[in-house]
C-alpha cells in the first residue's frame, strides 16, 4: 500500500511500510513531547504535529535536524532515512 506522496519538491515516496518504522522511531524519540499517537499533550509547550502541512516537508526536517525553541537538535542522533519515516508516519496519521 502506498500513500500518495504530496508535491513538495524533494518530499520521499511514502510507503505504509515506512509509516510503520516511523511510528516505531516516533515512539522512541518523539512522543513524550509531542503526544503519544500524534496526539499532544503539551497544551502549546509543544508544536502539534498534525498541524504539518505536506508542503512543511522541508520545515520539518530542518526542525528535526537543527532543534527549534524548546526542542534539541537531533541530527547526529536520526539519520535522513529515520526523519524521512517519522515523516511518513505523520502523514499516514494526518492524511487519512
Amino acid at each position: 500500500m502506498a500513500f500518495t506522496p504530496a508535491s513538495s519538491v524533494g518530499q520521499p515516496a511514502i510507503t505504509a511500510e515506512q509509516a510503520v518504522k516511523g511510528e516505531s522511531i516516533y515512539s522512541d524519540y518523539c512522543w513524550t513531547c509531542h503526544g503519544e499517537g500524534l496526539r499532544n499533550p503539551g497544551g502549546g509547550t509543544s508544536f502539534d504535529l498534525r498541524r504539518l502541512k505536506p508542503e512543511d516537508y522541508a520545515r520539518f526536517v530542518n526542525s528535526v535536524q537543527n532543534g527549534k525553541n524548546t526542542m534539541p537538535p537531533w541530527r547526529g542522533v536520526l539519520d535522513t532515512a529515520q526523519v524521512d519515516a517519522i515523516w511518513a508516519y505523520i502523514r499516514a496519521t494526518v492524511d487519512r
